[in-house]
């Protein structure tokens, strides 16, 4: 099963990029209008500052001949430039500048300075004058280097002729500064000369004593050579075959004997026949096998040191008989012979120490002849590596010895060898003009910078807005229809601006209205924009669900400002217009009422809140509008909290009385967020319409508010988008008057 192509992510585009720009262009231009006067006030504001400069050349005069050349020798030019930079940093050097230029008696220097006096309390003001210009000259001198030898320095300052003098002063004291070093130079190349004679004296004394315990080393190692040599090498080897066959041999039969215990003997009966004169045998026993090995070795014969093994066989014959005795004393129950097999026994054990020690003792012989025979070799090269390093000591210690005569000392102070000599190739030159603040450049990067955080600001806040922007999304988070993206036009932009106060002369039941300020009945063009997309609402409202337009419609959002109150006007409008029946606009937001003002229409006191608390629908309440198919209800004031006149019991007769009037009921109500009266009227009308503010209304909101309004009864018919214009450009043109719009009204 082949897998599924990865979907790459949405490319960027340049338009949508542009209209999240423009939507959010304060974010964009306060950012850059903010570093825009940042950098012209850093431009204009900030004090000039002159460069003086001056070139200085580094003569390093002829190098010295032979092996002193390569020894001595200043810096070369790149660490003579970091030289020059920490000179510049020292106290010493700079008070030096200060003192040649005089300017601490200029009377605007010494007020300049004497302005940042309390930065050396304790100090006089010739002293905090000084100790202000020192620092000044610090942060202010710069080393570079130019082609070659060259170095240029740069004095900046506030004052031009002061920058002049400044440089100058700096090139005068690197001039006076390179000559006294040169003499301290020469000076050092004498005490060089003398303690590298020493060293070489020194290394050439090392190396002649190593030679010599070399030598010694060679002679030392003939003198304890071994008995092995090249005549008897190979008797040897079959010596040391033989002794490790033998061992082998008596190591078997003291394992024999060992193995006839078991009935005779117990564990620790064997070592109870030990004692001093037996153990002094044991020892004599091997000492007498090696000088029997040592014999036959010497004499290169296997019959060779008959009057060891003579003295051997006695020995042995004397072990027996003490063994014997200490196993009549040790061993009294024993039979005879499980005592003779003890005293058999350790005599084995006697012979096999004996063996094994003369076996030991002939391959350590032959060990050490053949290591010296592979070592031999390497002595020979020691000797000849340290008597070339003797020799080469010597050469360099002679050849060393000439070339620091005196006449080679006096040429290396004549030619100034070892240190360089700065000669002034520029004067210090005044500024003409100033080199700092750089007006245009300033201007330029604050422009750059402010446009830089101004987008990035953008992006950032749009990457992390979490409000909802289109119908797409609105439809696939609810679940709902979107049934009309209302865009942001001059007809609503103009009802928000407007605040039409509250009549206070013609409030009571009949009383003639007051003077209307023109409202979204007055202003709503039959061929608008926004007249358009109301009756594409009425037509996907007709159609919703497969049902006949509802009678009774409510409006409402999640939180305030999100447009559902100008959003009921228009629909209010529109229906009176398309559908031609009886239409009741009702404010049925009795806490914060405002359809009034979206309609034109002065306040009132008395309204809604009135039928609510007496249950008598008063139609004089009822005002009638431009429109003939619609009339509008205020919202009334009441003593009576809204949470008390807004129950199950006194919506449903005033639906049941309303609808006996009227054909079609437009209800706008509260944010169902903030309070419970959507979902009180949710449940009685015939469908719901949830209004959402593309860019405004946050997504976990949205989502919730028809959550809540969907549990109190399943009657959403659908999402009406707010200012969708802003972010629905491609398929809304809502900004152009194109297509030929009228400006005829939809009054009559």
């Amino acid at each position: 099963m082949s897998e599924l192509p990865i979907p790459s992510g949405p490319a960027l585009d340049p338009a949508e990029l542009l209209r999240t720009m423009m939507r959010r262009k304060w974010l964009l231009l306060l950012p850059w209008l903010a570093a825009l006067a940042i950098g012209v006030s850093a431009a204009f504001l900030l004090k000039p500052v002159y460069f003086s400069t001056t070139l200085l050349l580094l003569d390093r005069g002829q190098a010295m001949q032979g092996p002193l050349g390569s020894i001595s020798g200043g810096p070369d030019v790149e660490q003579q430039a970091d030289i020059m930079r920490e000179q510049v940093q020292s106290s010493l050097f700079l008070r030096s500048v200060v003192a040649a230029t005089g300017v601490k008696e200029d009377r605007a220097t010494r007020a300049w300075a004497l302005k940042s006096a309390s930065k050396y309390p304790g100090l006089s003001q010739d002293e905090q004058v000084e100790a202000f210009l020192v620092d000044q000259l610090r942060t202010n001198i710069s080393i570079k280097r130019s082609k070659g030898k060259l170095f240029q320095v740069q004095v900046a300052d506030f004052d031009s002729e002061r920058a002049r003098k400044f440089c100058e002063a700096v090139s005068n004291q690197f001039v006076a500064s390179s000559k006294a070093r040169q003499l301290e130079a020469v000076q050092a190349q004498q005490e060089f000369s003398v303690e590298q004679l020493q060293v070489y004296k020194r290394a050439l004394q090392e190396a002649e004593m190593k030679l010599e315990g070399a030598r010694r080393a060679v002679i030392s190692s003939s003198i304890g050579a071994t008995t092995v040599n090249g005549g008897n090498l190979s008797f040897a080897l079959s010596l040391q075959e033989q002794a490790s066959v033998d061992a082998e041999d008596q190591r078997q039969r003291v394992a024999d004997l060992r193995s006839q215990f078991p009935g005779r003997l117990k564990e620790g009966d064997a070592q109870q026949l030990s004692s001093p004169d037996v153990n002094a045998l044991v020892g004599q026993m091997a000492s007498l096998q090696n000088q029997l090995g040592r014999a036959m070795l010497n004499e290169v014969s296997l019959t060779g040191g008959s009057s060891a093994r003579v003295a051997l066989a006695r020995k042995t014959s004397e072990l027996e008989f003490a063994l014997a005795e200490a196993a009549a004393r040790a061993l009294p129950n024993a039979s005879p012979e499980a005592r003779d097999l003890a005293v058999r026994y350790r005599l084995a054990q006697a012979d096999l120490n004996a063996r094994e020690s003369w076996r030991a003792w002939i391959s350590s012989q032959v060990d050490g002849y053949q290591r010296e025979r592979v070592m031999a070799p390497n002595r020979e090269l020691d000797i000849s590596r340290l008597q070339a390093e003797v020799d080469q000591a010597r050469s360099l210690y002679n050849a060393f010895q000439q070339q620091s005569a005196a006449a080679q000392i006096a040429e290396a102070f004549q030619n100034a060898k070892v240190s360089g000599r700065f000669v002034i190739m520029e004067p210090a030159t005044r500024p003409a003009s100033p080199g700092k603040p750089n007006r245009p450049l300033l201007v330029l990067m604050a422009l750059v910078v402010g446009g830089i955080i101004g987008v990035g600001t953008v992006l950032v806040v749009e990457h992390h807005d979490q409000s909802v922007r289109n119908a797409e999304e609105v439809e696939q988070m609810l679940g709902l229809p979107v049934l009309g993206a209302i865009p942001r036009v001059e007809e609503l932009a103009r009802v928000r601006k407007q605040k039409t106060p509250v009549a206070t002369g013609a409030t009571a039941p009949g009383a003639l209205p007051a003077s209307r300020e023109a409202g979204l009945i007055q202003r709503l063009k039959v061929e608008s924009p926004l007249g358009l997309e109301f009756k594409r609402i009425y037509l996907n409202l007709a159609r919703t669900r497969g049902r006949t337009l509802p009678r009774t419609i409510l409006i409402t959002s999640s939180t305030r400002g999100e447009g559902k109150t100008t959003t009921s006007a228009c629909l209010g409008i529109t229906l009176a217009r398309e559908h031609r029946q009886k239409t009741l606009l009702v404010d049925f937001d009795l806490r914060s009422p405002a359809l009034h003002r979206a309609l034109g229409m002065p306040g009132s006191s008395w309204g809604l809140a009135q039928m609510l608390h007496q249950h008598t629908f008063d139609e004089r309440f009822v005002r009638q509008t431009a429109l003939p198919m619609l009339d509008f209800l205020a919202a009334g004031r009441s003593e009576r909290p809204a949470a008390e006149l807004i129950d199950a019991e006194n919506v449903d007769w005033f639906l049941k009385e309303a609808m006996s009037r009227y054909e079609l009921i437009v209800l706008d109500c509260a944010p169902c967020l903030a309070v419970p009266d959507p979902l009180i009227l949710g449940r009685a009308v015939e469908g719901v319409l949830y209004v959402i503010k593309a860019g405004a209304t946050v997504r976990k909101a949205a989502e919730y508010g028809v959550k809540v309004q969907r549990e109190a009864r399943d009657n959403v018919l659908g999402v009406l988008m707010n200012d969708a214009g802003e972010f629905m450009p491609q398929y809304y043109g809502y900004k152009a008057n194109y297509y030929g719009y009228t400006t005829e009204a939809v009054e009559g």
